[in-house]
């Protein structure tokens, strides 16, 4: 009786000392995100999934939307929701430096600033649906930050700018497809309240 306690112990000692461990992934360089150093990193954010062959060359034109969004879809490529005259500022996929050609709505949106001095503006830093939400939430205020910096450079007081980031949460494009993300990577520029 003793020698079969001893024979089940044993074989239960060997086989919960077999339990296979999960060795976690090695990351390379290339799947950490550009913006995102090792030391930079205080609190851990999943990246979102980079879009497969397909997601990336599928471009729809406005006429495949919905009739509701047909009308806003000229607004949306140059204003977002931002306060008009004032325009936004997109983005690229997984990004949030400042692209060639977002530098003229940049420029228009600088000069509106310095002629309306009395004028607090709050920048709205968007993105796709696409990673988890706390990934984009982060990701919006380093847009939302990235161009606060740049209008700042540019001779607009800081004090009159606040920056917010709405991650995935307010899309203006509800479909799932690139020309849509393209619209929801965004920072927009909201006038707030005069000064």
């Amino acid at each position: 009786m003793v020698r079969w306690w001893r024979l089940l112990i044993g074989v239960i000692l060997l086989f919960s000392g077999c339990a296979k461990k999960e060795v976690p992934p090695i990351v390379g360089e290339s799947q950490v995100p550009v913006y995102q150093s090792q030391k930079e990193s205080t609190t851990s954010v999943s990246q979102p999934k980079a879009p497969s062959e397909v997601e990336q060359n599928q471009v729809f034109s406005p006429e495949e939307f919905k009739d509701s969004e047909k009308e806003d879809w000229e607004r949306w490529k140059v204003y977002g929701r931002s306060t008009p005259p004032l325009k936004a500022v997109f983005f690229d996929y997984d990004d949030y430096s400042i692209k060639e050609d977002m530098w003229e709505p940049i420029k228009h949106n600088v000069k509106y600033l310095l002629e309306h001095k009395d004028l607090k503006v709050e920048l709205q830093g968007n993105c796709d649906e696409r990673g988890t939400n706390e990934y984009n939430m982060a990701l919006g205020a380093k847009r939302a930050q990235e161009v606060k910096k740049v209008l700042t450079k540019l001779g607009i007081d800081e004090e009159r700018i606040n920056t917010i980031s709405f991650g995935e949460e307010r899309p203006l494009a509800k479909c799932s497809n690139e020309t849509c993300w393209a619209i929801n990577r965004r920072v927009d520029f909201v006038i707030i309240n005069n000064k």
